[in-house]
């Protein structure tokens, strides 16, 4: 952990300056999608609308983006566009697969002019979230049970997340913004749609906005690299239809998500007013995983091609594309940040990246206090897999990483080097 990147900030009041507001960006039809490296074809128009979203509480704001993943240097360069200072800024993807190519080098073939428009529609997301603060108290309400998330590289393992959620409150009671965190991929659409779209987290966003008008939902994706609604990684390999993989099945669980969340205008538990933030840099490394060296894998890949099926040929040609790329094994090195936030008696944690639910409960396991997960925070460079996990191999382990344009999986421990700098963090803001 690079200790030179820390800051912290101390409010003394008991109330908070809250401001949110929620900017849409225009996505022609025609423009690359991101998520499905079996999908090749263009979007044909728009479900819903990609949004910018900004949350600002006092001098600490967090953007949202209804996009696949942004790349660290356009997270830096939103961060810089906006008047927060370095380690007080949090830029997230929510991780939907129905959002518009928007990370340059990785995870499909993106439109500067997208990348530009997200990073303008920021700035005045911005603006306009701190011109409206207002004070506000905070409330903390978790609620499991849902029997939603399913565990995708181990279908018979039972997991039970909790949805989270922070709810800013205005003197009269009337709610000012929302805050929640669930641990789910953002995919029950599936590789046959071609509908810009938020998936399940813009039905959550509207369904409490519809509760509470006058609010605005800020949605962020836990620690979600293994976990879905219920069908493995490689199911997504295939642009065939899927039964319960329809607009009406986001929607459903997006209002299940929703009606939960909005329980915690009665029955959240005060927060406090204290505001403090860290920051670091973490260094971590790659580890080449394949027997075989990339010329070689792209002949066999190759041979693939002649028998497979379209949304097969599709990622095979990915991979190939991704062997002929001449920097693979210049740069063995990664640099992320990890940010925590103390909101009263909550930590919230951002992480880069798509860590494993796992590393989110033991960040929750270090603390006797209330902790969210944020994850595709301040870059996404690919999967943080468990150690345990690189023994079973799979997608998230040997195979993601060429979709994601990086020269190979990231080291063995990697996902407990995020996790150790995210619980030193947390302790120094206690």
């Amino acid at each position: 952990m690079n200790d030179a990147s820390i800051t912290t900030e101390h409010s003394g009041s008991s109330c908070l300056q809250v401001g949110a507001a929620s900017v849409e960006v225009s996505v022609p039809p025609g423009t690359m999608m991101s998520g499905f490296a079996a999908r090749v074809e263009p979007s044909t128009g728009v479900h819903d609308p990609l949004t910018v979203r900004a949350l600002v509480i006092d001098d600490f704001c967090w953007v949202t983006v209804d996009v696949c993943g942004l790349d660290g240097p356009t997270c830096r360069t939103i961060a810089d566009r906006i008047p927060f200072r370095e380690g007080h800024a949090v830029i997230s993807a929510t991780h939907t697969h129905s959002g518009p190519c928007a990370m340059r080098g990785g995870l499909g073939d993106c439109d500067p002019d997208i990348i530009e428009a997200i990073s303008a529609a920021a700035a005045v997301a911005v603006k306009d979230a701190s011109n409206s603060r207002e004070p506000c108290q905070a409330y903390y309400g978790s609620f499991a049970g849902l029997g939603i998330a399913k565990n995708r590289r181990h279908p018979g393992r039972a997991i039970d997340p909790a949805l989270q959620v922070v709810v800013f409150k205005r003197d009269d009671g009337t709610a000012r913004a929302w805050l929640v965190q669930y641990p789910c991929h953002p995919v029950v659409l599936g590789a046959d749609n071609r509908l810009v779209s938020g998936d399940y987290p813009a039905f959550v966003r509207s369904h409490l906005e519809r509760a509470a008008p006058g609010s605005t939902a800020v949605f962020l994706t836990g620690a979600a690299g293994d976990v879905n609604t219920g069908h493995s990684a490689e199911s997504s390999y295939s642009q065939a239809a899927a039964e319960h993989r329809t607009f009406a099945e986001a929607e459903r669980i997006g209002g299940l998500l929703g009606e939960a969340a909005a329980q915690a205008r009665t029955s959240g538990k005060p927060l406090g007013g204290v505001i403090l933030a860290a920051a670091a840099s973490i260094d971590l490394s790659f580890e080449v995983l394949d027997a075989r060296i990339p010329a070689e894998s792209a002949a066999y890949w190759t041979k693939l091609m002649a028998d497979a099926a379209p949304g097969q040929r599709a990622l095979l040609q990915t991979w190939i594309d991704w062997a002929a790329r001449d920097h693979l094994l210049r740069d063995m090195k990664w640099r992320g940040t990890v940010t925590v936030l103390r909101l009263g008696s909550l930590l919230v944690v951002a992480l880069p990246g798509e860590p494993f639910l796992r590393c989110a409960e033991r960040i929750q396991e270090a603390f006797a206090t209330p902790v969210i997960v944020a994850a595709y925070s301040n870059g996404c460079p690919g999967y943080f897999p468990t150690a345990d996990e690189y023994d079973h191999a799979g997608y998230e382990v040997t195979d993601a990483h060429r979709y994601y344009g990086m020269p190979a999986p990231f080291k063995r421990g990697s996902a407990e080097q995020l996790v150790e700098t995210a619980i030193e963090l947390g302790r120094r803001l206690l």
